[in-house]
């Protein structure tokens, strides 16, 4: 069997390595415009310079625009020292000119996430590496109107369905009751509440959770990492896998189908 290598760097942010395909998620952005968790100085580096881990990343994927997930500033300087063969973003950053045009000039291709989920086609990124971003509303009703997308990745025949900062109270998941998931990221919140816990066991039904956007230590002024641990302790049904430290990795095995 072949497997998927899994690195967390920050709150939603992954690399996903398949095969000889690395796809980069939600992992630049700056310190500030947000009360999250920023990318440790060297890990941030890393990235920016395309080393170790991070060398010949092959394409780059944002969820949604929000200072935690995604800045543009950093997007450009990381392509000033680095090469991918594609970048996904939501749709709303089309409004951003000068990105726009840096893009342009830079003839990277480029494609944008629509809030009409007809139009959002499965992206074949690798052999047996495929993404469809499916847009769902982001949690909390001043942020509604935010283009915000969760991502089903498949790798050989394994799915797994990254969710960032989706409304689980409002969003309807009954569309993955029919899907076999071997993975399922969750933020802290959808984990903790009984809302969550129920779109979990009676709709999602996962083979193993993934609990992502946790504050590091330093950072985690309302103890989320212990209502984690709590939570994970609880937890009865299938194996539940917190992602918390910069540079975790988690393989798993995958059957190619």
């Amino acid at each position: 069997m072949e497997q998927i290598s899994i690195t967390f760097t920050s709150n939603t942010g992954l690399l996903m390595q398949y095969g000889d395909t690395k796809v980069l998620f939600d992992s630049l952005y700056g310190k500030s415009g947000h009360r999250f968790s920023p990318l440790p100085q060297v890990l941030e580096q890393e990235i920016m310079e395309g080393a170790g881990d991070f060398s010949e990343i092959d394409y780059l994927v944002f969820s949604h625009n929000h200072a935690d997930h995604f800045s543009a500033k950093y997007l450009k300087a990381y392509l000033q020292q680095n090469t991918v063969k594609g970048i996904f973003l939501p749709e709303d950053l089309l409004q951003e000119t000068d990105l726009m045009e840096f893009l342009k000039a830079k003839k990277i291709p480029t494609m944008f996430f629509s809030k009409n989920p007809r139009l959002n086609r499965t992206i074949v990124l690798g052999k047996s590496f495929r993404l469809r971003a499916i847009p769902m509303c982001h949690q909390g009703e001043i942020y509604q109107e935010v283009p915000h997308f969760c991502f089903l990745v498949s790798c050989g025949a394994e799915q797994f369905l990254l969710t960032a900062d989706v409304d689980f109270t409002q969003e309807d998941f009954s569309d993955f009751s029919q899907t076999s998931l071997d993975g399922v990221f969750v933020n802290p919140l959808f984990f903790h509440s009984k809302e969550g816990q129920q779109v979990i066991r009676e709709t999602i039904n996962p083979k193993e959770i993934f609990v992502y956007h946790i504050p590091f230590d330093a950072d985690d002024v309302l103890s989320m990492r212990k209502m984690v641990k709590r939570d994970c302790d609880k937890w009865d049904s299938c194996p539940v896998t917190p992602l918390w430290e910069p540079m975790q990795r988690e393989c798993r095995a995958v059957d190619r189908g």
